[in-house]
């Protein structure tokens, strides 16, 4: 098989599987009904994350995606590293306030 009908087969076998991993049905009406969208709420114009001071490694920063929020955490190598965490179910990273807080109660930074 060269390598062009192979690709065609992968784009084939791709194009019929949804998102979830069902089959897709036939009609485009109902493969619209079926699809999910979730828009997650953005930190945009945070501060960049550093862990280069002491404020810094005592400081949480914000993720572009604002369930999650970024830490300095000590690396194997002697160094600091970021490590990603997530906010518990329902809450968004408020810079401002270094926590996660209810989802009525977000701004960004």
């Amino acid at each position: 098989m060269d390598r062009l009908c192979a690709t065609k087969l992968a784009l084939f076998l791709l194009l019929g599987l949804s998102i979830s991993g069902h089959a897709i049905r036939s009609t485009a009406d109902e493969r619209a009904a079926n699809l999910r969208w979730t828009v997650r709420p953005m930190n945009v114009n945070c501060p960049q994350p550093a862990c280069t001071t002491a404020k810094d490694l005592n400081t949480l920063w914000a993720s572009p995606d604002a369930t999650l929020f970024i830490r300095c955490r000590p690396a194997p190598t002697g160094y600091w590293m970021i490590e990603l965490m997530t906010c518990a179910p329902g809450t968004l990273f408020q810079f401002s306030r270094q926590a996660c807080v209810a989802a009525r109660n977000w701004s960004s930074c």
